[in-house]
């Protein structure tokens, strides 16, 4: 069964991007890949995410549609924040071939980013509902991998999540033991870019 790759974290932390960047590789491969950005899903379905019960509901359907898709041989690359630990349980319980993927990026780097303006419309009080500022995030308790976006450039993030899928298209490898392939924690300063 193809795997699943789970993007989650944080507004404007870069999943958008390194989902679009594997799926142009994948593409490139011949391999038969999938992206779903959740926030284009749920436009294209009509919801909304203003709860937890909506966005509960919109993970669900999230994940009934990339369960779709690899019922049919796709490798699908998701792109959500998934903020609350019980709906990344229940992707660990229902996936086949699930493999999470934490993309880390600091609240302040986030503010000083802020891709989509959400951070500053939050600010202004036009928002009222974003993850980490009105409504939790809770912290992935075990994730397969983390993507620290505000340490490492963009193209060592991309070859990071490369390395990881491709690991994942071989049914023996355990992405639990994926220690030894992370990068170094290092930093480097001025490394990283706005995704």
């Amino acid at each position: 069964m193809t795997p699943i790759i789970w993007l989650l974290g944080l507004s404007g932390s870069g999943k958008t991007t390194l989902g679009s960047l594997l799926r142009l590789y994948l593409d490139g491969q011949g391999i038969d890949a999938e992206f779903i950005d959740a926030d284009s899903f749920c436009r294209s379905k009509g919801l909304s995410a203003g709860t937890p019960q909506q966005r509960m509901r919109n993970t669900d359907a999230l994940r009934d549609h990339a369960m779709n898709l690899q019922a049919s041989g796709k490798l699908c690359v998701v792109a959500a924040a998934t903020p609350y630990e019980g709906m990344r349980q229940a992707n660990r319980a229902l996936l086949p071939n699930y493999h999470e993927v934490w993309v880390r990026c600091s609240l302040q780097t986030l503010v000083e980013r802020d891709t989509k303006g959400l951070y500053a419309r939050a600010e202004r009080g036009d928002l009222h509902a974003l993850d980490s500022v009105f409504d939790a995030f809770d912290e992935p308790r075990c994730p397969h991998a983390i993507i620290e976006t505000d340490v490492y450039s963009l193209v060592e993030c991309y070859e990071q999540l490369r390395d990881l899928t491709l690991d994942a298209l071989v049914p023996e490898n355990d992405w639990h033991d994926e220690q030894r392939r992370m990068l170094p924690q290092v930093s480097f300063a001025n490394a990283a870019i706005a995704l």
